[in-house]
């Protein structure tokens, strides 16, 4: 048993395209352990400095290899690349594995940041989790003796919302997967989450495609924001010693995590809004930060009493043994090097800072098999003996204000876990009877190979997503005289918002070229950004929008040459957006200053949003309609402010009363609108009868800013009478009203001053009482 610290390591990426576009500044620099990060609105003597295991500058000084790998230009470069990332990271984890410790390693940063590539990697450029994964194998290859046997296994799940899915099934129950604890650990666990066994590094991998190709369907089916959620590879792994004692089983436990954005609010907008402690989505990490803090405390010898809030989120249970338990953890901290991003790259380091200082206490997780089978069958029979006497009443933790129907609710919870946990070891003991080549082969005969390898030569479509991680995950083959498309009963079946039964058709015109025509009248799909109203011959790279959220490229190299020369090598959903933005009619181009470029970023990550959130609205018949507006900034508080504002505008269809809300607001809005959703697929028809302070949707008749009115007081300081009937002009310029003034200078007391008191320059009023009516 011994005290370890958790290791942190942050990396800092290079500019993307957009950043480079806009001559981003950079606000990041490293030295040796350190790293530096300055304010842009203050001078770079005043940067912060932090202090890290590792500081890795991936920014610059590297060159690209044929292969596509990413290396240091020159030996005097301090570029870091995924390899020297494993070398320093990843290694450890390999070897304590070997040793018998559990081990986890998670991905820290806002989206964009860098995360899923240090963890995941790109193209040739593959990161921590594939190397590890391979290295464990060529390990096991290296070091398998007639006296050693090893087993392995992997799960892949994701939590979003509060709720786990298993990545490695298709079949997803209703508010996901129960979370259990442990009664002797007192550790937390999904439960029924799907263990594989895996006989090779290929295995692992494609189990990992699995689990990416589940998670992209489930995100786009339950219209979930991917960059919400936190995805958890685990491998377990399980060493068989013989010696002249017996046989004794070494286990480690590999958490490898790609933890969700870690973007913070806008300190307007939702922080106002009457709903917005109602939705779960940043419950997991708002709940990780405090556990941290925490942990932190406790590390650094606080003598007042602290209780870690594992249980107030499901991220937080499922991290508990990673953070303050058994486990050597490693952290990587993702920093994005753009002036833009600088609050949440401050915020970045600050949580890491945090984590540094929190200590584990790890020990070898290694026991005779004899004593293994013999402990679980013990704990059964110690579980069952508290059932069959219900004395496991008296671990009850009974606080002071409980009601009886709590005590009975959270008696019948304590009996469940009991239960769940006999169920666990029974499963246990009856998988250590079964030889491991046949868990392979079981393994391999459930296997449904989801994806078939594909021949460029076949046309298909592909899928795109806002993480590009995700895209061009989902290939449907076109390999059929006519496909149908529909949320049932079809070829390629689609679930989510507006996808009818028979939605579209695509139809095989000759042996190069496909047509796709609507399946009914009501079919909602886009072709290249404009609505498809009835067959067309279908190009190669064509972007497809099926409903409000399937979106697709169709790729045929068979027409390559009749598809359009301006299109990029790789179309990418941002590409599409932009398609579908212009089409309606925003104006969208280069060459834009900072400000504009904001608001044409944040246009395109809002629309499709508008989409689902109004489709929503037409299927709950909530008779609200959204859509973005650009005022500008001085409509709003009454002075004169360059600049403009996205709003978003939400029409009551039924009396036409409109709102404006801020971005942050109706962003928070619409996680709260997918819950309620959500719910309402999974036939919660109670939802739509809320009571309407609790509806999403509703908002409280308030007053409406309809446009402003300038008034010019010049002549009230000549001491002039002034009447006008003035226009009141809305953000659009457009004429909502006129306001008549007359204002008249008096006295003190209210009398109407005559032309005698007229001044002939307005400095003979100066130090000098002045009224007017």
């Amino acid at each position: 048993m011994s005290e370890e610290s958790i290791k942190v390591a942050v990396r800092v990426r290079p500019f993307n395209q957009r950043e480079k576009d806009r001559n981003a500044k950079l606000i990041i620099k490293m030295h040796g352990q350190s790293t530096f990060i300055s304010d842009p609105k203050l001078s770079q003597d005043e940067a912060k400095q932090f202090s890290f295991d590792h500081s890795y500058w991936s920014h610059d000084g590297f060159t690209e290899l044929p292969t596509g790998i990413l290396e240091p230009s020159n030996s005097s470069s301090p570029y870091a690349s995924q390899q020297k990332v494993f070398d320093d990271l990843g290694r450890d984890v390999i070897k304590n594995a070997f040793d018998g410790f559990n081990c986890s390693l998670f991905a820290y940063g806002q989206t964009g940041s860098g995360k899923s590539y240090s963890m995941i990697g790109y193209g040739a450029n593959r990161g921590i989790i594939p190397i590890a994964c391979d290295e464990l194998f060529q390990q096991i290859e290296k070091t398998k003796s007639s006296s050693t046997r090893y087993e392995v296994g992997v799960s892949m799940m994701e939590i979003y919302n509060e709720q786990v899915r298993d990545l490695l099934t298709q079949d997803f129950p209703k508010g996901g997967l129960s979370i259990r604890q442990h009664p002797t650990s007192g550790y937390f666990y999904p439960q029924g989450l799907r263990v594989v066994p895996v006989g090779s590094y290929t295995d692992i991998e494609h189990r990992i495609s699995e689990g990416t190709q589940n998670r992209t369907i489930a995100a786009t089916n339950m219209n979930a924001t991917s960059s919400r959620a936190h995805t958890l590879v685990t491998i377990y792994f399980d060493q068989f010693i013989k010696d002249v004692h017996g046989d004794t089983k070494k286990t480690s436990v590999i958490n490898l995590v790609d933890l969700a954005g870690s973007e913070r609010n806008s300190s307007t907008g939702a922080t106002g809004d009457r709903l917005k402690e109602s939705t779960n989505i940043n419950k997991s990490l708002s709940t990780l930060g405090n556990v941290i803090s925490a942990l932190a405390d406790i590390s650094s010898g606080s003598k007042r009493k602290i209780v870690v809030p594992y249980r107030e989120s499901v991220l937080t249970k499922l991290l508990q043994n990673a953070l303050g338990g058994n486990s050597k953890t490693v952290m990587i901290a993702a920093l994005s090097p753009a002036d833009v991003n600088f609050d949440e790259t401050l915020g970045t380091l600050r949580f890491a800072d945090r984590v540094k200082r929190i200590k584990n206490t790890v020990v070898v997780n290694e026991n005779p098999m004899e004593k293994l089978v013999r402990g679980l069958k013990e704990e059964n029979d110690r579980l069952k003996l508290l059932i069959d006497t219900g004395k496991y009443n008296l671990q009850l933790e009974i606080q002071p204000g409980m009601t009886n129907q709590d005590i009975e609710l959270m008696r019948k919870e304590m009996e469940e876990e009991i239960r769940s946990q006999i169920q666990e070891n029974q499963q246990i003991l009856q998988n250590s009877k079964t030889s491991w080549d046949l868990k392979l082969k079981q393994a391999q005969s459930n296997d449904k190979q989801s994806s078939i390898p594909l021949d460029k030569k076949i046309p298909c479509l592909a899928n795109l997503n806002e993480d590009p991680m995700l895209s061009y995950v989902i290939c449907h083959c076109l390999n059929t005289d006519e496909i149908t498309i529909g949320n049932r009963n079809s070829t390629i079946c689609f679930n989510g918002l507006n996808i009818l039964e028979h939605h579209a058709i695509i139809r095989r015109v000759n042996s190069t070229s496909h047509e796709l025509i609507p399946g009914e009248s009501g079919s909602k799909i886009k072709v290249n950004g404009y609505n498809l109203n009835g067959a067309t011959k279908l190009q190669h790279k064509d972007r497809i929008l099926f409903g409000a959220s399937h979106v697709y490229v169709y790729l045929n190299v068979l027409n390559e040459k009749e598809s359009a020369e301006d299109l990029p090598a790789v179309i990418t959903w941002e590409f599409a957006q932009k398609e579908i933005a212009k089409a309606k009619g925003y104006s969208l181009g280069n060459n834009l200053t900072v400000e504009q470029e904001e608001i044409q970023e944040k246009i395109l990550s809002l629309l499709p949003l508008l989409s689902e959130i109004n489709a929503i609205s037409e299927e709950l018949n909530k008779y609200r309609v959204f859509e973005t507006v650009l005022m500008p900034i001085s409509s709003w508080v009454g002075v004169v402010v360059k600049g403009s504002k996205i709003m978003i505008k939400m029409k009551n269809l039924l009396n036409q009363n409109v709102w404006y809300w801020d971005d942050v607001k109706f962003v928070n809005r619409s996680f709260i609108i997918k819950e309620h959703y959500q719910k309402f697929l999974d036939g919660d028809e109670e939802i739509l009868y809320i009571a309407k302070e609790d509806d999403p949707f509703w908002e409280p008749v308030e007053d409406l800013l309809l446009g402003t009115a300038n008034v010019f007081l010049q002549s009230l300081a000549y001491s002039l009478d002034f009447a006008d009937e003035i226009c009141i002009v809305d953000y659009k310029g457009l004429e909502q009203g006129r306001l008549s003034i007359n204002l008249c200078p008096c006295s003190p007391n209210g009398k109407v001053l005559n032309e005698e008191h007229f001044v002939e320059q307005p400095e003979e009023l100066l130090d000098k009482s002045y009224s007017f009516k």
